[in-house]
């Protein structure tokens, strides 16, 4: 079997500030073409993570590879980070009186003014900044100072891209349009990167593969389906998304099923559940339904409202979309 290469890797990576672990033992890989995301609450290491991939930052033990070889100690530098590796920070880093289209040029100042200006055009249109172009980075949104910072990172062709929260801070219309600036960037592109972001529809939306770090430590590695359906244990089950407990199946198990695997029914023969409505949310593209009876509540999805509080529905579910945890 042809061994698997890797852009970017970390072995064994630890970390600790004084006597307070940080990151413990981290191992994961990133693929050429391959999004990485790395998802946890605050604190959890994420950030910090990020810096020693970047080369802004030693581990205490461990080492960072890239291309199949160790990277050298950051503190032997005599500038920190690397050139194949780019991090964006969420601070954007960018030059506050200098338009968009100078932030970017400025990455490629060393170039031919004519591959500068072609480069520059192209990465203005891929991240849809063409209408702020002559705009000052200080007067720009936060979604519009993101894409900057992408966009100019990106402009020397970087191999692996890092982003630190890169949904943080923004409303839902720069959001979206992030969202098609970063799906463009991937087509595009073909970027390799790695991302942290406490938000786990971002993590799922976006990762081909995905790192649940929790206290600095990495406690599930997968795909976002293998992450969603089938939870290492109660934490990642709960941060993923929301879910009904079901009861101890057996002794030390859990069961638990995700909301929109919840039906009702018309038929009495198929309930598994009779209960009255409780509550009824409306979260514009669907509302979400919780249904009591003497054995607790149950949570539902419906794209419409069919159903009043108070009201008694038969729920049922397939027992294969129920999972068990230890």
């Amino acid at each position: 079997m042809k061994k698997q290469s890797y852009l970017l890797r970390s072995v064994s990576v630890s970390k600790a500030y004084g006597e307070t672990p940080v990151l413990s033992d981290i191992n994961i890989d990133l693929a050429e073409g391959q999004w990485l995301g790395i998802l946890g609450e605050s604190g959890s290491g994420k950030s910090t993570l990020l810096r020693i991939l970047g080369r802004f930052q030693d581990a205490d033990s461990g080492e960072v590879q890239f291309k199949e070889k160790a990277l050298p100690l950051v503190s032997n530098a005599l500038i920190a980070g690397h050139e194949s590796i780019k991090l964006i920070h969420q601070e954007f880093e960018l030059f506050p009186n200098q338009t968009v289209e100078e932030n970017i040029s400025y990455s490629l100042r060393f170039y031919e003014p004519a591959y500068r200006t072609e480069r520059v055009a192209e990465l203005l249109e891929i991240t849809g900044l063409n209408t702020v172009r002559n705009q000052k980075a200080k007067t720009l949104s936060g979604g519009e100072k993101q894409r900057t910072a992408i966009a100019k990172s990106l402009a020397e062709q970087p191999d692996v891209l890092l982003l630190d929260e890169p949904f943080a801070h923004l409303d839902n219309h720069n959001r979206r349009v992030l969202a098609d600036a970063i799906e463009a960037l991937r087509k595009k592109q073909k970027m390799s990167c790695i991302f942290v972001t406490h938000e786990a529809p971002d993590a799922l939306a976006w990762s081909d593969r995905i790192a649940v770090l929790r206290n600095g430590k990495i406690i599930q590695y997968g795909t976002p389906q293998e992450i969603y359906s089938h939870p290492i244990n109660s934490y990642v089950a709960e941060l993923t998304g929301d879910i009904n407990w079901l009861g101890d199946e057996a002794a030390g198990k859990k069961q638990f099923i995700r909301p929109e695997k919840i039906k009702i029914t018309k038929n009495p023969e198929k309930s598994k559940w009779l209960g009255k409505v409780e509550t009824i949310r409306f979260h514009g593209n669907h509302w979400e339904i919780s249904c009591r009876n003497k054995q607790g509540v149950l949570s539902f999805y419906r794209n419409r409202k069919d159903v009043e509080v108070g009201d008694s529905v038969h729920l049922t579910y397939s027992l294969k979309d129920v999972m068990v945890i230890p």
